[in-house]
């Protein structure tokens, strides 16, 4: 049995504030503990976040997600018309879209 006391939520506390990029200065105030004692103790950043930062930084034309997003809407609802139906083709477009770095 795994028991999760009071320091496994300070770590993970600090852990989920670094990965939603809460300013450090915040998230240490909260803990009330000094840099050096969270970076070290307390901040586990996860393996999908190096990678997202590693992305974001290796391909800064790729469009963001709410460009994607308005893309899709623009194939799924073109502007002044009925919403098409979507068809193989449509979905297709909206998975190529969707899949873009």
């Amino acid at each position: 049995m795994t028991v999760y006391g009071f320091h496994s939520l300070r770590h993970s506390f600090a852990s989920f504030c670094a990965e939603a990029g809460v300013p450090k200065a915040v998230h240490l105030s909260i803990l009330g503990t000094d840099s050096r004692i969270a970076d070290r103790y307390y901040t586990h950043v996860s393996e999908e976040s190096q990678w997202k930062a590693i992305a974001a930084i290796s391909n800064r034309n790729a469009p963001t997600s709410q460009e994607k997003i308005d893309r899709v809407m623009n194939l799924l609802m073109p502007e002044g018309k009925e919403p098409n139906q979507t068809d193989n083709s449509t979905l297709q477009q909206v998975l190529k879209i969707l899949k873009e770095a």
